[in-house]
């Protein structure tokens, strides 16, 4: 039988975990630790490898290659019943012949719970979840979302080592994700409970995080803080997949004469911040200049580094973004909305740096962020 929890050990311990599905490798040396009484998020695109990594932990797979290390234990040989993990995938898999009430008391039925405990937590648990309403209800009479917070009721109900979350917020309307997601978060501090979620949504990942595992490809790209992760991605497609609206990249190198970043397309050369300096001055062969559109704001162009022409403007309610053509490159600028009325379309514009210590640079062959 599984031992308690090693004093000093992590809840989770993936070691360098591989895991392919015949020809293709969905996990490649994945390698993450999860401290106890914290909410790490798996953050990736569709395809990264999330839900094959919770399948794993869960013991639904065996990895191929590396460890599962749960409570300071390899749990290879064990069963799913026996890691005393809770989990809630994205298929839901209520029991369909059972109401919301049961399906929530469920685990606490096959553990022997009291009556009145049973009832006492399950209505607790459906008020905070805000599913008091669909407790006598059998699934196929419930929405999407409500099955959904049901599935998420009976994963909590349970007092786990580790919560395995599958992009539990995903059927939920924008409101009530932005609640409930607060909630989850409460819950977890005030209780101690151990979270490892996984989801698309780096809005959400950045919203509960203590930690951020960035996963792509199968790989593990960057463990840290989620404004870090924001701040300093680890390679341009972090920096794409964190960030709307989208970062601006464009191919620069490094003028030597001017000691200027040159932007070839847009004919521009900008001043080279001193944390950039020794990182691009030795690239020969040029480099990609990351942006964000906050860093930058609209001027007037006659005494502007850039100026361009006005393409496009996007409301965003109190921000928005415009889109400033320089030549063949464009530039996103995130500006106030209060602004846009004096904007007009094609009108001239120029564009300056406001931040000019948060651009990035980026390997263009390889894509890696490139440090001093």
């Amino acid at each position: 039988m599984p031992a308690t929890q090693i004093k000093g050990a992590p809840v989770l311990h993936m070691e360098s975990v591989d895991k392919s599905f015949r020809a293709t490798r969905a996990l490649s040396e994945v390698d993450f630790v999860v401290p106890e009484a914290s909410l790490t998020v798996i953050l990736g695109p569709a395809g990264a490898g999330k839900t094959t990594t919770l399948r794993m932990i869960a013991g639904l797979e065996q990895p191929d290659a590396g460890r599962v290390v749960l409570g300071g234990e390899d749990v290879g040989g064990w069963e799913p019943r026996q890691r005393n993990v809770a989990m809630i995938f994205d298929n839901l898999a209520l029991y369909p012949n059972k109401s919301g009430f049961e399906n929530i008391a469920s685990p606490l039925v096959i553990n022997k719970v009291g009556e009145a405990e049973i009832r006492e937590r399950v209505e607790s648990i459906a008020k905070t979840l805000q599913i008091a309403h669909v407790l006598g209800r059998l699934p196929k009479t419930m929405s999407g979302g409500e099955k959904q917070r049901v599935a998420l009721g009976r994963a909590l109900i349970r007092t786990p080592r580790l919560f395995l979350l599958d992009e539990p917020l995903s059927s939920l309307d924008a409101k009530l994700r932005i609640e409930l997601r607060a909630e989850l978060r409460r819950m977890q501090r005030e209780h101690g409970y151990t979270f490892l979620l996984a989801t698309p949504d780096y809005h959400e990942a950045l919203a509960v995080a203590d930690t951020v595992i960035m996963l792509n490809h199968g790989r593990v790209v960057q463990i840290d803080k989620p404004q870090v992760i924001y701040d300093t991605p680890a390679d341009r497609e972090t920096a794409i997949f964190v960030g709307a609206p989208q970062i601006n990249l464009l191919d620069a190198a490094y003028h030597a004469k001017s000691d200027k970043l040159y932007i070839e397309k847009a004919g521009v050369r900008l001043d080279l911040p001193d944390h950039l300096a020794e990182a691009v001055r030795a690239r020969d062969n040029g480099f990609e200049l990351g942006i964000r559109p906050e860093n930058l704001v609209l001027t007037d162009a006659e005494d502007a580094a850039i100026a361009g022409t006005l393409t496009d403007i996007e409301p965003l309610g109190p921000k928005s973004v415009v889109t400033v053509r320089v030549r063949e490159a464009e530039f996103r600028v995130l500006i106030d909305s209060k602004d846009v009325p004096a904007l007009a379309l094609e009108q001239t514009v120029g564009v300056e740096l406001s931040n000019q210590h948060r651009m990035l640079v980026f390997d263009a062959k390889t894509g890696m962020r490139l440090r001093a």
